[in-house]
């Protein structure tokens, strides 16, 4: 779980800008926040984020996206970082972008808080650690920091191998390891790559506990994924049933790739590729319709989705997913999402971009009870999202400490609010009304553009001037509970 980040001069944020995942005094829906005993605080399972276009709600997705990769994936020998540090300040390239993570993480058979930081320039890592947050103490695993002239060491301090009554072989490779780490590469990543296993647990919450779905995202494996299990086939009909979409069942059907129409030459390519034992290859045709190719007794054959509904006739008629709307294909993209999400013992985190796009308002809030109706204060799951819908800014729904604003600042910058920031807002408070008077961050200020243009502007042309500025409550940056 996300317990709080913190992120710097990246893309569009500027200055440190703080999203936190720990619970506030809130006495609303108790049961949704996480707690335990090896837990030192209460954790949310919830945030949406509200904001105007090209505010930054995107990019806060992609400081995940980004994380993910440096610590998963890696950077290329001699590569670049990668990093995009904020453009409408000149001082920032020369700056680095700064990440903080605290995560509560499985390890070991018990939960566990970690803070890992990192900080890269274009070329290079220039800090980095791995502490230990425990009730009364920290235990820091490793850092990595410049040095008093500014300048980058790659030296490390490998206090967990130094403090600790651990065996000289093991001490000697993590320095091995350490001095092995190219300038540009994050330990974590390098460690994981040459099994030092004692950093497993947080590598391993960013590799597999962490899910970042973008709102263009290929979601073709989940849709394929659906079609071959039995039970999440039938939690997914019964999402597109109740959202009335005509859709009675779906069927994984195998075909030869003869019969898909796929070019010879590409035949040939996969067949060379593809393994008797592989689990295949997600393609998608120039209709749209989705496949896994896979081989199968020497053969190459291909998985389809096909799609049921029942014609006047009482007789059940296949679709194609090239059929399907988009709100429709939303729902297929979803279902997966909100299975896993309610399933006991899963830990993953969710981050989903318009989580609401193509799709009407009740489904989405459906979607959200759904999940509020599993949860528990035992619920590992979490699910952050950004949404345009300001029907889903409601209390009943959301509690004040899960829902969050972002807007632009006057150089550019990300700006990030929590509404439990606001002390003025009541448990019986129209949110959604106050923020669309503008009382809280995260309006987009949208000019007039509908006035005619001619010498004498009628008098009605007044009736497109904005309304004077409502009173704004004044947000306090809420302590830890």
């Amino acid at each position: 779980m996300i317990a709080r980040l913190s992120i710097s001069n990246f893309l569009s944020i500027d200055t440190p800008v703080e999203f936190s995942m720990l619970a506030s005094k809130e006495s609303q829906h108790l049961g949704r926040v996480a707690e335990g005993e090896t837990i030192p605080e209460r954790v949310l399972q919830t945030a949406a984020i509200w904001g105007g276009n090209a505010s930054g709600k995107s990019n806060l997705c992609r400081v995940l996206e980004y994380a993910k990769h440096m610590v998963v994936t890696g950077t290329r020998a001699d590569g670049p970082t990668g990093r995009i540090p904020f453009r409408l300040r000149e001082d920032a390239a020369k700056e680095p972008s700064r990440f903080e993570f605290e995560i509560v993480v499985e390890a070991e058979g018990e939960e566990r808080v970690f803070r890992y930081i990192f900080a890269v320039n274009g070329r290079e890592v220039v800090e980095e650690s791995l502490t230990e947050i425990r009730v009364v103490s920290e235990k820091v695993f490793f850092s990595r920091k410049p040095g008093a002239d500014g300048a980058v060491e790659h030296g490390f301090s490998l206090d967990w191998w130094e403090r600790r009554a651990v065996p000289e072989e093991e001490r000697m490779f993590a320095k091995f390891v350490a001095k092995g780490t190219k300038p540009n590469q994050l330990f974590l990543h390098e460690a994981m790559d040459r099994n030092v296993t004692v950093l497993a647990p947080v590598f391993r919450w960013f590799r597999d506990q962490l899910v970042v779905l973008g709102p263009n995202d290929d979601y073709l494996s989940l849709r394929v994924q659906e079609a071959e299990r039995q039970d999440l086939r039938d939690f997914t009909v019964s999402i597109l049933n109740r959202a009335d979409t005509g859709i009675v069942g779906i069927e994984a059907v195998d075909v030869p790739v003869a019969g898909i129409g796929m070019p010879k030459q590409v035949q040939d390519e996969l067949r060379a590729t593809l393994k008797e034992d592989d689990a295949g290859i997600i393609l998608r045709s120039d209709g749209g319709a989705r496949f896994r190719v896979f081989p199968k007794d020497g053969e190459l054959m291909a998985r389809r989705i096909v799609t049921y509904r029942d014609s006047k006739e009482g007789k059940k008629v296949p679709f194609e997913t090239s059929d399907e709307s988009d709100g429709t294909l939303r729902l297929f993209d979803l279902s997966p999402v909100f299975y896993d999400l309610a399933t006991p013992g899963c830990r993953r985190v969710y981050v989903i971009d318009e989580l609401d796009r193509s799709m009407h308002t009740q489904l989405t809030e459906a979607l959200l009870e759904h999940y509020n109706g599993t949860r528990s204060k035992d619920t590992r799951t979490q699910l952050i999202f950004t949404t345009h819908d300001v029907l889903l800014m409601d209390q009943a729904l959301l509690r004040r400490d899960e829902m969050w604003f972002i807007e632009r600042g006057k150089h550019g910058e990300t700006l990030l609010e929590c509404l439990s920031d606001y002390k003025e807002v009541r448990y019986d408070k129209d949110v959604r009304k106050a923020y669309l008077e503008g009382r809280f961050s995260g309006v987009p200020r949208i000019k007039p553009f509908l006035r005619r243009t001619a010498v004498e502007p009628p008098p009605e042309a007044e009736s497109f001037r904005l309304n004077e500025e409502p009173t704004t409550y004044k947000a306090t940056r809420r302590k830890k509970a």
